[in-house]
């Protein structure tokens, strides 16, 4: 009997360490899958926000939008902390390293590649783990090549990076964040 009051708080650990890694990881997956999604869409021109939550602030109305459906496409992060999710858009030339903090581009088809990227915190669903993923965060970025040209004038799509202000989606503020 003693044998098994020192094994079960263990094993109960462990299987709560199982199921949180497995909804950490299931939301990295889903944030790494949103992201490449996110990137595309952009890349083709096509990132007109037609979703039925309030989209809005951002550089522009076009970026908003943009921003709006990287986290659509998102979807529930099960395992991440949906209010810590930060998104960074930015336009790099192709085969150059990205430089995604200085002042919004808009980009050019042909000439410059488009990345997406995404950060947020874990958290601990069952609790008994949270020793461990407090205050560890999950990242991902996708880059692709600008495949249609971009409008210009007020529907021009820019950048949005840790310097841009917030975009609102459903109500809870998006923060920029700049892509490594």
């Amino acid at each position: 009997m003693v044998e098994f009051a020192i094994v079960v708080p263990l094993l109960i650990l462990l299987l709560c360490g199982v199921i949180d890694f497995g909804l950490i990881f299931g939301g990295y997956m889903s944030m790494e899958s949103g992201v490449a999604s996110a990137a595309r869409t952009i890349s083709l021109d096509a990132y007109q926000y037609s979703g039925s939550n309030t989209c809005s602030g951002g550089p522009t109305v076009a970026t908003a939008d943009a921003v709006c459906n990287v986290v659509a496409s998102l979807g529930s992060l099960s395992g991440l902390n949906q209010s810590t999710l930060a998104v960074g858009i930015c336009f790099v030339t192709p085969g150059s390293t990205p430089s995604c903090g200085g002042a919004s581009a808009t980009g050019i088809s042909g000439t410059d590649d488009v990345l997406v990227c995404a950060k947020a915190t874990m958290q601990s669903t069952t609790g008994l783990t949270s020793v461990f993923v407090s205050g560890s965060t999950v990242s991902t970025s996708s880059r692709q090549l600008m495949e249609e040209p971009q409008p210009s004038g007020a529907t021009a799509f820019e950048s949005y990076n840790s310097g841009s202000s917030a975009v609102s989606y459903n109500g809870k503020s998006v923060p920029g964040l700049t892509c490594t």
